[in-house]
């Protein structure tokens, strides 16, 4: 579904991303980890089109996205549930979730998927009329994830979902992304959490300095021998 090549982004001069090359399959959970600092962010942002690329290529169903806008990728199936949520804090819950179907005119649908969102994260469901600046950490969570949802994401991209949570949060959180896969929902997403990414992922891919330094399935990492030193760093071994 998806595909990088060598793909560069760079800041003032300075690269972010160093030639990243990664794939993800159709109704696969793909995790990226690594320290802070590693790239992470930079990565998915370069997917969702915020951020350009400045080598390499990105393929999305076989089709080249790079240098799309982040609305022309959110109509071809793409969407980004970003770092820190930023929901709408003086909206409500229900305004914030249906800001993600803006860019569709098929009504009736979009009341039936927001029901749908409601039945997977029921907390949201009474507190619609909130303010969603009023949501704990974990429920703005589950909003920014209701909100890309409504764009009928065939691939959704999800920068750090775990940030900040307490562990049962986090767990309901993860709960619900898998129960998007199972409907059929691709998920490519960033973690500071190397724990909780082999708990969950199909795969992996270690992120250190913008580079790629290691990969493959939970279980082979899991059993890796050198899998702290590729995510620390050289030198580096205790968390």
């Amino acid at each position: 579904m998806l595909a990088l090549d060598d793909v560069k982004v760079s800041y003032s001069n300075i690269l972010a991303l160093r030639g990243v090359s990664l794939h993800v399959e159709t109704r696969e959970i793909v995790a990226v980890i690594g320290p802070n600092g590693a790239g992470k962010s930079s990565l998915l942002n370069s997917i969702a089109g915020a951020v350009q690329i400045v080598g390499g290529a990105i393929r999305f169903e076989d089709s080249p996205i790079a240098g799309k806008s982040p609305e022309d990728l959110v109509r071809l199936g793409v969407s980004l549930v970003p770092e820190g949520r930023r929901i709408f804090a003086g909206l409500s819950v229900w305004e914030n979730i249906r800001i993600g179907a803006v860019a569709r005119k098929d009504r009736a649908a979009i009341s039936q998927d927001i029901e749908r969102v409601l039945e997977t994260f029921p907390v949201l469901q009474e507190r619609l009329k909130q303010p969603a600046g009023k949501l704990s950490g974990g429920e703005q969570q589950m909003l920014a994830i209701s909100r890309a949802l409504l764009a009928r994401p065939r691939l959704l991209l999800i920068d750090e979902p775990s940030l900040g949570l307490a562990p049962l949060v986090v767990d309901e959180v993860y709960r619900a992304v898998g129960e998007l896969r199972e409907g059929g929902v691709t998920v490519l997403l960033v973690e500071q959490s190397a724990t909780r990414a082999l708990q969950f992922a199909d795969r992996i891919y270690v992120l250190n300095t913008g580079a790629i330094v290691m990969s493959g399935s939970s279980d082979e990492l899991r059993n890796a021998a050198d899998f702290e030193d590729a995510y620390f760093g050289y030198g580096t071994s205790s968390q």
